[in-house]
Parts: structure tokens; sequence; C-alpha cells
């Protein structure tokens, strides 16, 4: 097996893996109604079946079986402006490339819950959600080709969960979680390990990880709610295939690539209050564990050998790829009215910090903090049907990148990216009576 330090693969990497567990989804886009409010309801808002995902002490407050259905999606786009250099170091000739290159950013997150009233104090759900998801797709000759072109990731989360009253003012609930992880990425090898032409590395990954969600839910008053919910890590193994393309037509492939991930623990802190029977004020406190996700190991990645040295043309490599993150805070805020007995108006604002930093951070995860402001409105048909519209604009910091290269290693990326997105999406809740 062929060891290469820190090789432009790991640079693809790096950047396809702050795609699936960047700070800027940390709050899962898991349904309609929350999105409404920038989630500043995320543990206390119980209104429908979602909340056996975001706190299922919430479920007791379902009075019917409900079936709830929601779909989202994410559109933007990002521009990186600045210079790459391949090699590195000590290798000649070198690749300089300056300029900018753009990415599409697109993801459908759609999610099914159901809950049903065992008795006046039990309620159990099942959800189905896609509570991390991102693609980017840069140019094959762009100045970034050589630490990412296409990178596609989406985590779907399953699993029961059962909420219980313990009182008129205190319930609690606890679920199961199994996520499945899937993602593509592709890249492009320049010299020293592909000349005179490009190679392409392309990877396709899945695997099973399993964990558990809980939750609080006081109601000290008619009129106030606070709720906490905990998410634990799920350390996720996948396994695929590694692929490369190289220039002379040759093909190489490995079914038996390895890579351990892991989503980060999260605990979320709500409180909400209904300031006459129109208007209600909630907020929401997220933290996230990112410093227990330093690193990414990865067992035979396809790479191709230089051409100056006899052999195959390829061969296997472990990679291992330093995160470094740091443990965040976000924070979100919003309000509802009762504008009719009939329909109810949304509004709120979020502020999302990054755990990343500028030495680590790639250019298939381009975004980083931002302020998000969202609007949102539900609509009572009757009895049995409601519906919920939701729109979110995120305004994101210019981001910095200026990997950090050291003797060996093949690819130098400095300069920023600007990235925007927007998310909306629709979502029908009906109540089985």
């Amino acid at each position: 097996m062929m060891k290469i330090s820190r090789l432009s693969m790991a640079m693809a990497f790096l950047g396809l893996s702050t795609s699936v567990f960047a700070s800027d989804f940390s709050l899962p886009f898991i349904n309609v109604a929350g999105l409404g409010t920038a989630y500043s309801d995320w543990a206390t808002s119980a209104s429908d079946a979602s909340t056996t995902y975001s706190n299922p002490a919430g479920l007791t407050k379902l009075t019917h079986q409900q079936l709830v259905v929601a779909a989202l999606g994410i559109k933007g786009n990002t521009r990186f402006e600045g210079s790459s250099l391949t090699p590195a170091f000590p290798f000649f000739p070198q690749v300089g490339l300056s300029g900018s290159s753009g990415s599409k950013i697109s993801a459908f997150l759609p999610s099914f819950y159901y809950a049903r009233p065992i008795n006046n104090k039990i309620t159990v759900g099942f959800g189905v959600t896609a509570p991390f998801a991102l693609g980017s797709n840069y140019d094959k000759d762009s100045i970034v080709r050589y630490v990412s072109t296409r990178s596609s990731v989406v985590v779907v989360d399953l699993g029961p969960s059962v909420g219980v009253k313990l009182s008129d003012k205190v319930s609690v609930g606890l679920g199961i979680d199994a996520a499945r992880i899937a993602f593509t990425l592709n890249n492009m090898f320049g010299p020293p390990l592909s000349f005179p032409g490009d190679s392409e590395g392309q990877n396709h990954l899945s695997g099973w990880g399993y964990g558990w969600h809980g939750g609080i839910l006081y109601e000290p008053l008619a009129t106030t709610r606070i709720g906490v919910s905990f998410n634990s890590m799920i350390g996720i193994h996948t396994t695929g295939d590694s692929e490369l393309y190289k220039p002379n037509g040759l093909v190489f492939r490995t079914t038996n690539q390895k890579t351990n991930a892991a989503l980060p623990a999260r605990t979320q802190v709500s409180a909400q209050h209904d300031i006459t029977k129109q208007l209600t004020v909630m907020g929401t406190v997220y933290y996230t564990n990112w410093r227990t996700f330093d690193k990414i190991n990865m067992k035979r990645v396809m790479a191709p050998i230089p051409p100056f040295i006899p052999g195959p043309g390829a061969a296997t490599t472990f990679v291992s790829i330093p995160f470094n993150y740091h443990n965040t805070f976000d924070y979100s805020l919003g309000l509802t009215y009762k504008a009719t007995p009939k329909w109810m108006l949304r509004t709120g604002l979020q502020v999302m910090s990054t755990p990343s930093n500028n030495q680590n951070r790639g250019v298939a995860d381009p975004i980083g903090s931002a302020t998000v402001l969202a609007i949102g409105a539900h609509y009572e048909q009757n009895k049995q049907l409601s519906y919920d519209i939701g729109y979110g604009h995120s305004f994101f910091k210019q981001q910095s990148v200026d990997l950090v290269i050291q003797p060996g290693d093949l690819t130098r990326l400095s300069g920023h990216t600007n990235t925007q997105t927007n998310v909306f999406g629709a979502q029908l809740n009906w109540n089985i009576v």
C-alpha cells in the first residue's frame, strides 16, 4: 500500500465531511412549521407529530392520531475567489491557478411523522427525516478541482419515540435514532500524482449509525412552556467504492473503502410565552459538542502513483483528515400571531456560528457563520386538515479559506467564499379522528 502524506484527496474529503457536519446545519430542517420561526420553538412547540424528533416529551400534547408530511428545499450558490498551487512543495513543475469558481448548492429534505395516543398519559410516535444534507458541484477544470469537484451528502434519520405525561405540568420523552448516511465525492488529481493530464477520483460511500434522543417539557403556567431536548452523538461507519480514472483511459477501483465519521451530540433549550391570546414569543439556545469531531480516518482511498515511480499506476492509501473543531452556541428568536381562527403568522431570526477555522475549511462546504431571517404561516382547513408554509433566507458572512500545508502536501488553497442560500417548504398535517 502506498502511503501519501495529506494528499489532495484528503483535502477533498475535508471539504465534503464538513458539508455533512457543518454548524450551518446543526439546526436540522426537520419540518416546515418550525422553519417559519427559525426553529425558535425547537423543544417547546409540540404542535404536531414532528415533535417526535425535536422533543418527544411534546407527544403528550397531541390528542389525536396524526400524520405529518413535510417537504423542504435548499437552493443557493457559492463562489470561491483566490488561488491554488499544486503541488505546493517541493515538486516541479507546479500548477498555479487564480481567479474564481462557482457552484450551485441544492438539497431536498422530505420528512414523515406519525403519532398515536395510547391513553391520556402515553403517546408513541415514529419519524423519518433528513436533518443533514448538502451538495456542491465545481467544474472539472476550475481552480479548486484538486480539492473538490462534486460532493453530495444526505443523512436520513428514522426511529420510534414515546412521550409520557408525569403530571399536569411535566412530560418526558425518549426516542431511538437509526441514521443512514450516503455521500458522493469527486475531485481531480494533478501533478506530481498525475502527469501530464489530470486524473479523476470518485468515491461513493454509505453506512448506518445509531443513537438516541430525549427531552423534558415543563409548563409552570398555562401560558408558559420550557423544554430541553438532547441528541446523542452518533458514530457512523461507512463502506463503498473508490474509483480512479486516469488520463490514459485506465480505471482503477476498490470496493472495500471504509470511513469513520460522527454526528456530534446536541442540546437544545427552549422557552415560549403567550403574551396575549394572539401573540406568542419564543426562543432557543443550541449547543453542539463539536470537539468530539476532531478528525476522520479513511481506509483504502484510491490514488494515482506518480508516473516516474514504477508500478501499476494506482494504489490505495490511508488518509487521516484533521478538523480541529470547537464547540458552538447558536440562538434563535421567534414570534407567532393568531390573525384569525384559521390563520397563524410566523417569523423568526437565527444567529449561527461555525466550528471550523480558516486553516481547515474546504470549498465543498463554503458556508459558515450566518444570520437567518424566516417567515411562515399556518392554516387550519378543518379539524382534520391543516397546512404550513415557510421560507428562510441566510445572510452568510464572507469565509476565509487558507488551507495550511506542510512539506510533502500537494495542494494549497488560499482565498475566500461568498454564499447565499434560501430554504422553503410546505407541510400537510392530518388529524385522524
